[in-house]
Parts: structure tokens; sequence; C-alpha cells
């Protein structure tokens, strides 16, 4: 499994509807390895937005692939939200190596 990550500030006149609309994709792919998308706000700073992918049936390797296969549908995307948001602060793919429920007993 890997999971994307992306952090970036909303600009001080965006509100997250108007940033939605724009962020959402104009077009899908019933293969789009990002099967779920998580935003989230930092609750200390209201404008620093987290956007998290998981990408459950993926490896390292496939990268290339889908990331050509997406280009112009994130390059517009990108080209909406552009005056909305700062560049990002983070923006990378992380393979999963554990994935733990910690209401319950673990080992090591």
């Amino acid at each position: 499994m890997l999971i994307t990550a992306m952090s970036r500030r909303l600009d001080d006149d965006v509100d997250y509807a108007t940033f939605r609309k724009a962020w959402l994709p104009d077009e899908v792919f019933p293969d789009d390895p990002r099967t779920q998308v998580i935003s989230a706000f930092n609750i200390e700073d209201p404008r620093e937005l987290m956007t998290i992918a998981i990408i459950r049936d993926a490896a390292p390797a496939d990268i290339p692939v889908w990331l050509e296969k997406l280009a112009p549908v994130e390059a517009r995307r990108f080209d909406r939200i552009k005056d909305m948001v700062g560049a990002p602060t983070l923006n990378t793919v992380y393979q999963v190596v554990a994935e733990d429920d910690l209401s319950k007993p673990l080992s090591a």
C-alpha cells in the first residue's frame, strides 16, 4: 500500500468550498489507484490543508505509469487551484510498512 501526502495553505481570501470545487477532478478513471482521498485542516491553523490519498493496489514501480495517465487531469486541476493556495510544503509518496489498530494489543 502507498500513501500520497500533500500539505498546503489556502490563500487568505479563499474558502474551502471554493477551493474544493476547483480541486475536484473533471475526469475520472475507473483504474485510478487513489481509491480513498482524505482532506483535513490543521486544528491549530485552519488555512493549512492536508490531503492524503490511500493507494491500496499499486507498487512504487507503478507510479510512473499512473502519473503519466493522470497528468492531463492533474494539470487542469493545478491550473484551477494555483491562485488559491501556496506551494506545497509537503508533496510525496510513502510506502506503508505497518497498519495498526491502537485500540487493540499489538506485538512487535
